[in-house]
């Protein structure tokens, strides 16, 4: 069924309206700033901590700042001028005098605290508030006003606060009560690491999802094409924080969630942290957000406090205008793009930047110039591997019985199976679920390792080319020792921990047979162990040898081709399809000095290798000058420059 979001072209302003937003705003002013940015569709802030409108209900507050034009007057503006509204909500806490009232309705941490913040009072997740009030305000809300669609902000299971003081999860009677009953088990307390410390935050993440469903299933019977985010598309947030900067990537990797099965709503934060939220983030990565999730699928989505009209902090405006106005003017383009990626990342934990062992793989794929795709493995699917000939399990640890049996049988079927640390690997009895792998048992698990390396030997040169010069690998902390079946190919010796000073003793005393990598034939695919955190390693230190090995893990040992063998690492190169067209985009992030966002360097005369691809007519959308030559099976084509962005497409 086609809904109004399905091929929509996104561009999203989010306007995180303060309450005194409310108290000069004008309707018609509000909604021409937004058409005239180049948005398609605005996010307002209508429910939850306060109500943007004179609710009827009494445990709703409203807004003591409703002074300007009505909410009704605004979601009416916007769509005359051809705008969607989304609706902001924010459930997670209620204002004190409420809480006062409803004591119970609170969040209580486990030395029996409300967490308050300016006056609003976390709310538990089991309790009436977020079980039933909630939905009341939803009936309201979308039976009084048209809303296109809704944002939950704030939604998960809450355990730390603005500032990034941890609370832990809600520890109030109803919660313990209600775990009780669920498991037969006590809360836990204590270290959260405590996999009975996470069982918990589990089953309160599973009441909220709960909790959503139903209420989904209101909104959808009052208003059956309304967007709801977490169901019908995704939204995602990049940002900054004072001590945590911004990830080069963090846009890209945004978009390419969930394995791009729903628009992303990408939205790229205007503010440098929650401490300073009218202070902009520079304006090269306010830009440079926009080309990538652009390039990665994702819709364009910019995140600004206050309105456009009062908003003083204008200096990442006509960056993300920029970015906008190409959109709008390329939207046939861009409408009913697939991607055309040949791997697959699978997240061993929940989708985000603070993953190493996810995010190292991120930043090679890209250097490397690999398209690929991003899912969570929790929610690893027959669909999602389809078409692939790669699959990265990033220390996935927490496979189910059924997934174990998917993947093998993609790799039985002729894909890669790339398994990093314990991926597969049981704690309990050292068996691994993957019989792709050939681990017949997981015999040790080393810990605080400080000098171990794997080395790769001469004789193993062609198979590690970008690895022979710089044969010895650092590894990190942690190391998987396994007995593996008789037909799995072992490569690149463990050398063990060996001085490291003073300089006269550092030699290696002792050598092993222990693989660094395996290399097992599984069906007409195969399956390649790589027993240690490569990923975490490279993502923390970067150093070159070990993005070495990993190129020559993808190119050489897995075969996938290398479509820029001469383009610079600071360009991303992803493929995207629709019916015989093929488009290639670039992403110039050359700007990126450590934590420093500046515009761009040009790279000039790229070379990008397109194999079994022939080409009728090629042209670049944002002024480059492309040319294709077919030599073989290959299609080769030459880009003359590339400043901040480029597409180029390939029709048959």
């Amino acid at each position: 069924m086609e809904h109004w979001w399905t091929d929509f072209p996104w561009r999203m302003i989010q306007t995180n309206l303060r309450e005194i937003d409310m108290e000069d705003i004008d309707a018609d002013k509000f909604a021409q700033d937004i058409k005239d940015f180049g948005a398609t569709a605005v996010t307002v802030n209508a429910a939850g901590i306060v109500a943007s409108y004179d609710t009827a209900l009494p445990f709703h507050t409203k807004s003591e700042h409703l002074n300007g034009d009505s909410l009704g007057k605004i979601v009416d503006a916007c769509h005359r001028a051809g705008l969607r509204v989304i609706a902001r909500t924010d459930f997670s806490k209620i204002r004190y005098p409420l809480y006062e009232q409803h004591p119970d309705w609170a969040f209580k941490t486990a030395k029996g605290d409300i967490f308050n913040c300016n006056g609003d009072v976390q709310v538990c997740p089991s309790g009436w508030y977020a079980s039933e009030s909630v939905r009341e305000i939803l009936r309201e809300l979308f039976k009084r006003f048209d809303f296109d669609g809704i944002f939950f902000n704030m939604s998960g299971a809450f355990v730390t606060g603005y500032d990034g003081t941890y609370y832990g999860p809600c520890m109030c009677d109803r919660c313990r009560e209600l775990y009780k009953k669920a498991t037969g088990l006590d809360a836990p307390s204590g270290n959260p690491r405590d996999p009975a410390f996470m069982r918990y935050v589990g089953f309160q993440t599973k009441l909220i999802g709960e909790n959503r469903k139903k209420q989904y299933e209101l909104i959808k019977s009052i208003a059956p094409e309304a967007a709801v985010n977490g169901f019908d598309y995704r939204r995602s947030e990049c940002n900054t924080d004072i001590g945590h900067g911004a990830w080069v990537y963090g846009a890209s990797a945004n978009a390419r969630a969930g394995g791009r099965q729903q628009i992303i709503d990408n939205a790229g934060t205007d503010f440098i942290s929650f401490r300073y939220r009218h202070t902009s983030v520079s304006p090269a990565l306010a830009e440079l957000r926009q080309w990538q999730s652009l390039a990665n699928g994702g819709g364009l989505s910019y995140f600004i406090m206050g309105r456009l009209d009062n908003h003083r902090d204008t200096s990442c405006f006509e960056p993300v205008k920029k970015v906008f106005d190409f959109h709008r003017r390329n939207e046939d383009v861009y409408k009913g793009l697939v991607s055309a990626a040949q791997v697959l990342l699978a997240r061993g934990g929940a989708m985000g930047r603070n993953e190493p062992e996810a995010d190292g793989w991120v930043e090679v794929l890209t250097k490397a110039h690999i398209p690929f795709d991003e899912v969570k493995a929790g929610v690893l699917t027959a669909e999602l591997v389809k078409g692939k000939k790669v699959l990265i399990l990033c220390d996935v640890k927490n496979l189910s019985p059924a997934q174990a049996k998917l993947i093998d049988g993609f790799a039985e079927s002729g894909g890669t199976v790339i398994a990093t640390g314990g991926t597969g690997i049981q704690e309990k009895n050292g068996e691994s679920l993957l019989r792709c792998l050939g681990i017949q048992t997981a015999i040790e698990h080393r810990r605080g390792l400080m000098s171990s390396v794997v080395e790769v030997a001469e004789e193993e040169a062609k198979l590690f080319p970008r690895s022979i010069k710089a044969p010895y690998i650092a590894l990190g902390g942690d190391f998987w020792v396994s007995e593996f079946e008789d037909d799995t190919r072992r490569y690149l010796r463990l050398v063990p921990e060996q001085p490291y000073g003073p300089p006269e003793r550092c030699f290696p005393t002792e050598f092993s047979d222990i693989p660094g990598v395996t290399v097992r034939p599984y069906g007409e695919g195969q399956g390649i162990t790589i027993p240690w955190l490569i990923g975490s390693f490279y993502y923390s230190e970067g150093w070159e040898n070990t993005q070495n090995l990993m190129e020559d893990i993808l190119f050489e040992l897995s075969g996938l081709p290398d479509l820029a063998p001469g383009l610079s690492p600071m360009v991303e190169l992803t493929l995207a399809s629709k019916g015989t067209a093929l488009v290639c985009q670039l992403v110039n992030t050359s700007g990126c000095f450590a934590n420093r966002f500046f515009p761009p360097l040009p790279v000039r005369d790229i070379c990008i290798e397109l194999p079994k691809m022939q080409a009728g007519r090629v042209y670049a959308l944002n002024g480059g000058q492309v040319t294709a030559d077919s030599t073989g099976d290959r299609l080769v084509l030459t880009l003359d420059e590339l400043r901040e962005y480029e597409a180029i497409v390939i029709e048959a």
